[in-house]
Order: C-alpha cells, then structure tokens, then sequence
C-alpha cells in the first residue's frame, strides 16, 4: 500500500456564505493515505464548513480540492460513496440501533452476512448493547454519539471524515474509540478529525491543522508545533548550596538578559539548596547555558526540571489567548444546512 499517496489535495479552498463573508477561505493542504489529519480551531473558525466542502456537501465558492483522484464539484455520489462523514447535526431514523446499523451498511452495498457480523462488532466496541432493541431517538446523548460514529463504519470507506466525534462522551469512551480509529489509519484508512479536546489531537493525529477565523495558521506535527509556538514555559533550578550573593546575581541577570522572567530565588541557610525559577520563550536553550555556568563556577545543580510543553499552549499562542472572535462559520440551523440537505438528499450518502 503506497503510504506516501496523497488522497486528498486542496489549493486556495474557500467558501463564502455571503458576498465577503468567507467561512473558510486560502485554505492548502494534503491528506495522505493511512494519515490522521486533524483540525483545530475555536468555534467558528470554519472546521465544519471545511468538512462539508470536502464531503461535497457544499460548493466551493472559491479555489479547487481533489479527493480521492476526483473535483469535489463533479465528484458527486461516486466519490461520496468512497466517504464516510459523522458531522454534528443529527440523522436519526425510526428503526432500533440494530436493524439502524445493519440497513446503513445494505444501502453501501454490504453484503449482509458481513454487515451482521460488523453490527454486532460495533454494537461491543461502541458499548451499545443495552441500546440494541431501543430506538435512536430514545437513546441518552452520549449514546446516540457513539450510535453516530458506529454507524458511519458499517461500511467500507477510504476517508472518514470526523467532526467532533467524541463530543459528550466518557473519557473510557473517547478513548477506546480513539483506539479503533488509530487501528483503522494503521490499515490504511485516512482521517480527518476535528476536536475541541487538545489532548485527543495529540494523542492520536499525525499531523495538526490550526484554523483560525477561515485561514490556515499552520500545519505540522503535534511535537513541532508544541516546539515552534509553545511560548513561554517555567523552568526550575535547585543548586545543592547557597549561591554566593555576587553569583546570585550574575545568573539572574545573564537569565534576565536573555529575555527570561524571574519567579522565585529562595536562599537556602548554611549547607542548604537554592532554588531558582524563571519563565523563557527558549527555555530548552537556556538549560545547556546555566548547566555549563554553574560547572564553571565549581556549582553542582541537585535537579533541573521543565514545564512539559502542551498542545494547548502552542495552540493559545498562535491564536491569541484573549479577545472575542467574531463567528464567521453559519450557526447550525442556518440556511446553510437547508442547502446540505437539498445537495445530499438528507445526508450521505
């Protein structure tokens, strides 16, 4: 299997849903195959609105994407049928959550043998047996989420398009079904999944798409991004004697010379430890200096400990901690989902 295919390429996407109101706009990327590409933004930052350009359930109004070897424009049912897509308005039917999950993967194409033995593997994975003979609609929220996301793999697909699939569940939840999806990509599946949830981004994404107000900050691994744009992170130094008051203040002012913001110096007594905490834009850069210091001053450091870089910070810190942003994605409900629904006949497929 050619790992390295790219599957999915746009160049300068965008969508507009008013005459110079862009819920997404510029937007380049490559999705390849096997890959988990995620997509993170704050709310209205045009994630969804990405996922339904992609999906062909809307027209771009700007720019070109080539899924799977066909233009979104004209790619229509026979490239949707290569698709699966969980967004977050809900399509529940009136049949139960099994008979639900056995007709989804009939209309696909899935022979039924196959599809019996897939809804029973879902029903396990998804923790839906108390929910089998029930019907959607009467199903708790989380339990109609993960019904959601089982459904949409009952059948053979070779993108999965994920829009805040884990919203509402347990932690125990998210996690075994982020476990399945990393086993579906190491199959060669390729994903596209949005989240509010930091942590789920890293934990599972090869690489991370941040969004912001319809245009595409950046796109790396999780680690380079938490490298590139983790800001300021506290160090903390404890030297196994006092410092002399002359060295004391040598270091601080070689640490505050090089940008860093003192937070503590607590003198030890007599044979005891010095502490010293500070917060650096390159703290992993100042470590190596301070160690070489304080061996040329015939100083042993008893521990030296940095804050653990996070996904969050790097996040915060490409897009500004502060500040209201204004909504430039439709709220659901808009006349945008009346023309999704209109476009794919209630859904895919």
């Amino acid at each position: 299997m050619p790992w390295n295919e790219v599957v999915m390429e746009t160049r300068d996407l965008g969508y507009a849903y008013a005459p110079g109101r862009f819920a997404i706009r510029h937007l380049s990327l490559e999705l390849h195959r096997g890959e988990i590409l995620g997509l993170l933004g704050r709310n209205g930052a045009g994630k969804t609105t990405t996922v339904r350009l992609l999906t062909t359930l809307l027209p771009p109004t700007e720019g070109t994407a080539i899924v799977l070897g066909q233009d979104i424009r004209t790619g229509g049912r026979a490239l949707r049928s290569r698709l699966g897509v969980v967004l977050q308005s809900e399509s529940l039917d009136f049949v139960t959550v099994e008979r639900n999950l056995t007709l989804y993967a009939f209309l696909w194409g899935t022979p039924r043998e196959v599809a019996k033995t897939r809804a029973e593997e879902m029903i396990e994975l998804f923790e839906l047996e108390p929910a089998r003979k029930r019907k959607p609609w009467a199903l708790s929220g989380g339990e109609r989420r993960r019904f959601q996301v089982a459904r949409e793999l009952m059948h053979d697909m070779e993108i999965l398009f994920l829009d805040e699939p884990t919203v509402g569940l347990d932690a125990i939840s998210r996690r075994r079904i982020l476990g399945y999806l990393r086993r579906r990509a190491q199959g060669g599946l390729s994903i596209v999944f949005t989240t509010h949830i930091l942590h789920e981004a890293d934990m599972l994404c090869d690489r991370i798409a941040v969004v912001h107000k319809g245009s595409l900050l950046a796109i790396d691994t999780a680690e380079e991004l938490k490298h590139q744009h983790g800001g300021a992170r506290e160090v903390s130094i404890v030297f196994s004697r006092p410092l002399a008051p002359d060295l004391r203040g040598q270091l601080v002012a070689d640490l505050e010379g090089e940008g860093a913001v003192l937070l503590s110096r607590e003198e030890g007594t007599e044979n005891a430890a010095t502490q010293v905490s500070f917060r650096a834009e390159r703290a992993e850069e100042l470590l190596p200096r301070v160690s070489h210091w304080a061996q040329s001053h015939s100083l042993d450091i008893g521990r030296m400990a940095i804050e653990e870089a996070t996904l969050e910070g790097a996040f915060l810190g490409m897009i500004g901690e502060t500040g209201n942003e204004q909504r430039d994605e439709p709220e659901e409900g808009s006349s945008i989902t009346g023309a999704l629904t209109r476009a794919s006949g209630g859904g895919l497929p």
